[in-house]
């Protein structure tokens, strides 16, 4: 299982939206002790509530589809933000354009490829649109 001192840069705040609960809590275990500091949505409704708080988020998980709909709204509240995020999904999907820079993880996925990949989506940062003329 990894822990804090597998991953010495990680820290700060990261959104997770999954509505498995089981999964939910798993995922806040582990990621906890890799040094998170994890707030957990089950809807897009208590993600966008999130982000709208005066809560600082670092990056997110996000499952593509939870009970209110694909997250895909809280992607893009995310990337307006400039917040890195990485799908993970029980299902395959194509993403629309804007989102396909996002690293997609199909469940069940290793803990510690997702946890690389958010951490090189926040060393790397949300790619700027592309200005079409």
């Amino acid at each position: 299982m990894p822990h804090a001192s597998d991953y010495p840069a990680v820290h700060g705040s990261l959104l997770v939206v999954e509505d498995d609960a089981e999964l939910a809590g798993l995922l806040q275990d582990v990621l906890n002790m890799s040094g998170y500091d994890v707030v957990l949505a089950g809807s897009n409704a208590d993600a966008l509530a999130c982000l709208s708080s005066e809560r600082r988020i670092e990056a997110a998980i996000l499952d593509l589809s939870v009970t209110d709909g694909t997250t895909l709204p809280v992607a893009d509240r995310l990337r307006s933000d400039r917040v890195p995020y990485v799908f993970a999904s029980g299902s395959a999907c194509t993403l629309p354009d804007e989102h396909r820079w996002a690293p997609f993880f199909s469940k069940p996925f290793p803990i510690t490829a997702l946890i690389n990949a958010v951490e090189s989506c926040r060393a790397t940062g949300v790619p700027y649109p592309v200005a079409v003329y």
